[in-house]
């Protein structure tokens, strides 16, 4: 379903995600240099994330100096900063919506004296949480997996949610697809598509393609795609007649994975178009599909299991719990940046409705999340199991 992106950005000696980004945002200072380098900044950024940034942040560090640290407001294009001179100083810029965050990072020596001219264009980074919560007509944000920031917006039943490399989130309706700048729904606008109903989507955010697949009105099951970015274009059907899918996903090659219902794995070449890759093994309901690194993911709801496919569809291995912890039944890959796997698991009837989160095939951070009902906020309510959790 989502090319799951996974940044490297080990400049600093943490890694700076939105939760962590936002400790850096409270405050802004700078700790004293001794030598008279000074760096001019010059600051690029998403014109699309003008009205919805939250807060800039600049971060300069390297080995012997204390960090500094500074905010500006959106729509500053540039800075200057006295730096202590000396290798490896690492201007890093971190650009908040409510939602992503954009980075970039540049690494420079700085002379005694020196005034050295640094650009930084930061590219999208990293997300929270977005989940479609179905039963509850409702989209849910969440920082981390215990539900910190838990925001909602109100979607006519949502299938599925992903961004563009803008930061804009794209939601998959029971009447289309909308996009909109972020979880307030600031200018969320319904894009023109042929199908009337709509059961996944995947952002091919190298090419700024979304594809999509679903009915259209005389009930034929269609993969489609669309560009939205630098601008919208017109959509083009490429598999007419396709199988029915819940979950698709695209790799940086621009290949399209589809969980069909026959029940199997195909990989799609989309400038074809035709299959070019298939698996069945030992799938019993193949529910949705993620790519991550070199591998496609696969949920399996009736068989509680998570399969690992090369991307040529060659079966790796499985995962079906960590510990004494089992599968309910694991469907949604939902839409994050640059954190770990993040699948929605629940079992029919009210046995569960939950997230659950992993590093890696060992289930290495296996983590839950399951709200409950408090506080007049209702737990989740996904996708085969509308009664609650």
């Amino acid at each position: 379903m989502k090319r799951y992106l996974l940044a490297v950005a080990a400049k600093l000696a943490a890694a700076v995600i939105l939760g962590a980004a936002s400790l850096l945002f409270m405050s802004c200072f700078y700790m004293p240099g001794v030598s008279g380098a000074k760096a001019r900044v010059g600051l690029v950024l998403p014109r699309s994330i003008a009205g919805n940034t939250s807060s800039i942040v600049l971060v300069v560090g390297g080995p012997g100096m204390g960090t500094i640290t500074a905010q500006y407001s959106y729509g500053t294009t540039s800075a200057t900063l006295s730096v202590p001179s000396g290798a490896a100083r690492t201007f890093t810029v971190l650009a908040n919506t409510p939602s992503v965050t954009f980075r970039d990072d540049v690494t420079v020596d700085l002379a005694p004296d020196e005034t050295k001219e640094i650009d930084l264009t930061p590219t999208l980074f990293a997300s929270q949480i977005i989940i479609p919560d179905n039963g509850n007509s409702r989209i849910v944000q969440i920082a981390d997996m215990s539900g910190t920031g838990s925001t909602t917006l109100p979607a006519s039943f949502p299938y599925d949610v992903d961004f563009d490399d803008q930061g804009r989130i794209y939601v998959a309706t029971s009447s289309g697809i909308s996009q909109m700048d972020d979880i307030t729904g600031a200018n969320s606008t319904p894009l023109t598509i042929t199908p009337t109903s709509v059961q996944s989507i995947a952002m091919d955010r190298a090419h700024g393609l979304l594809y999509y697949v679903g009915y259209d009105a005389n009930g034929s099951y269609n993969l489609w795609r669309m560009q939205v970015t630098p601008k919208l274009g017109a959509e083009t059907p490429i598999i007419v007649g396709s199988a029915y899918s819940q979950g698709i996903a695209v790799d940086s090659d621009g290949f399209v994975y589809m969980a069909a219902n026959t029940p199997a794995v195909l990989k799609i070449d989309p400038n074809t178009p035709k299959v070019v890759a298939s698996y069945s093994g030992n799938f019993m309901d193949p529910w949705d599909v993620l790519v991550n690194g070199d591998f496609i993911y696969v949920s399996d709801y009736t068989a509680k299991q998570i399969v690992r496919l090369t991307k040529n569809l060659d079966f790796v291995d499985s995962i079906s719990g960590h510990g004494s912890d089992s599968f309910l039944g694991p469907e949604r890959f939902v839409a994050i940046l640059n954190k770990p796997i993040t699948v929605i698991d629940e079992a029919n009837f009210a046995q569960g409705n939950r997230l659950v989160s992993f590093g890696d095939m060992t289930g290495a951070g296996w983590t839950t999340y399951e709200p409950q009902i408090s506080a007049g906020v209702d737990a989740f309510q996904f996708f085969t199991n509308n009664s609650g959790g």
